[in-house]
């Protein structure tokens, strides 16, 4: 698993001997540090919940993980089934939101998912996008046109241009994560690799940096993309010309919401006649 390792963290676990023992950040105890690192985050559930308001019926948040948009739309009165490949992920939703109702949670791949229903509304927060290849992305696109309902929209996020270029920058840097006995300060690692197109990244706790210590490193590897690259590759989908906007964030994040629509049949036959 040493290809899950930053070489700037690798260099400082053989610095005092300590050992790494890496932890998927979407699984078991990589799924509690993942709410502390972005359970107080802000960012698009203001847009979500617009767009909620001006839809009807269930919302299909996919990757939903810890429940980030799937909590403020369930107590903003809206049903909810909240999908993800992590049960442990899942798990912490159900916590939030023990026995209610209006939450259905579904362990299941973004990428390939049958529901006996369509949506008005599908959703994919916190650029989750970016944990997709092309080909994963595709897959991605074809089961949420299964699942919208006629004139149903995705929204998803993206980041900005700004953004876009620091995430493909290698760097190291301490942060501070809350904790249940005050903030932590962690050491975050992000290795650029694919000539630029996926980010490594590492988060581990400053203070197990310890001589012969085994250090619990989270790991996730992502990809760099751009808006029009996903642009094109929705277009290719079936989708609409996106609608792209600024997600107005407390923390001053670059991010954008795309807003897109499935071509319909109508519009598809309408084209093949021309051609």
């Amino acid at each position: 698993m040493a290809d899950l390792i930053t070489e700037a963290v690798a260099a400082r676990l053989r610095a005092v001997g300590a050992h790494a023992v890496p932890e998927d950040l979407y699984a078991a105890a990589g799924s509690t540090f993942y709410e502390r690192l972005v359970g107080s985050d802000r960012a698009e559930i203001r847009e979500v919940l617009a767009l909620a308001r001006k839809t009807e019926g269930p919302i299909l948040d996919l990757a939903a993980g810890s429940g980030r948009l799937t909590i403020p739309l369930v107590r903003s009165g809206r049903r909810v089934i909240a999908l993800d490949l992590s049960a442990d992920m899942l798990a912490l939703v159900r916590h939030v939101l023990p026995g209610e109702s209006a939450v259905e949670c579904v362990v299941a791949d973004m990428r390939d998912f049958t529901l006996a229903r369509r949506f008005r509304l599908v959703i994919l927060g916190a650029t989750s996008l970016t944990l997709l290849n092309g080909e994963d992305r595709a897959a991605l696109y074809a089961a949420v046109r299964r699942h919208l309902a006629p004139g149903g929209l995705f929204a998803f996020t993206l980041a900005g241009a700004i953004a876009e270029a620091e995430l493909r920058v290698t760097r190291t840097e301490k942060i501070w994560v809350p904790g249940p006995d005050g903030a932590e300060r962690y050491l975050f690692s992000q290795q650029i690799e694919d000539d630029g197109s996926a980010r490594l990244v590492n988060w581990l706790r400053a203070d197990d940096l310890v001589p012969g210590g085994r250090v619990t490193v989270f790991t996730s590897r992502l990809q760099v993309l751009g808006l029009d690259e996903i642009c094109r590759e929705i277009a290719d989908a079936g989708f609409e010309e996106p609608n792209v906007s600024p997600v107005r964030s407390p923390q001053g994040a670059d991010i954008v919401m795309v807003t897109t629509s499935a071509v319909s049949s109508t519009t598809i036959a309408a084209d093949d006649a021309v051609a």
